[in-house]
């Protein structure tokens, strides 16, 4: 099975969402070190905010990278993972529904998340994010089409 990559559009969203909880850590930080005793109060809240700026834009790249899938006749494969990696082989006949969703900043971008539901095992909800929205609506369609075959 070849892997492929998913749409790279799904950097800049990861970047937003890692932007926006910075940006909360630092506000949380900088109101709860104002009464801490023996921190410099400016301090913390910059090393915070420089930190999550650093990892904002460092990480995203870095799970792209890793994210990868695959569709063939039998299944679907997603790996994924910077740090601890996994793989996971989906057979057809064990998809019972999948959906598409966007968020507000994947919707900006195009891009939208497939998700594939089955039963009876320990991922019973598996997504696939960063495709174009287009494909994502495709991938499913063929999934559903190609799965009739009961697994029972």
């Amino acid at each position: 099975m070849q892997l492929s990559h998913v749409d790279p559009a799904i950097i800049g969203v990861w970047r937003w969402h890692a932007a926006i909880a910075t940006l909360f850590f630092t506000v949380l930080v900088a109101v709860f070190s104002v009464p801490a005793p023996g921190i410099v109060w400016p301090l913390a809240p910059l090393l915070v905010a420089l930190g999550g700026a650093c990892w904002s834009w460092r990480w995203p790249p870095l799970s792209y990278r890793y994210l990868r899938f695959g569709v063939d006749d039998t299944g679907i494969a997603i790996e994924s993972g910077v740090i601890w990696r996994s793989r996971i082989a989906l057979p057809r006949v064990r998809i019972q529904h999948t959906d598409v969703s966007q968020g507000p900043l994947e919707r900006r971008y195009g891009i939208g998340t497939l998700k594939l539901y089955t039963a009876g095992s320990r991922h019973t909800k598996i997504e696939l994010p960063g495709l174009n929205h287009q494909q994502a609506i495709a991938l499913r369609d063929a999934l559903l089409a190609q799965g009739g075959a009961s697994g029972v």
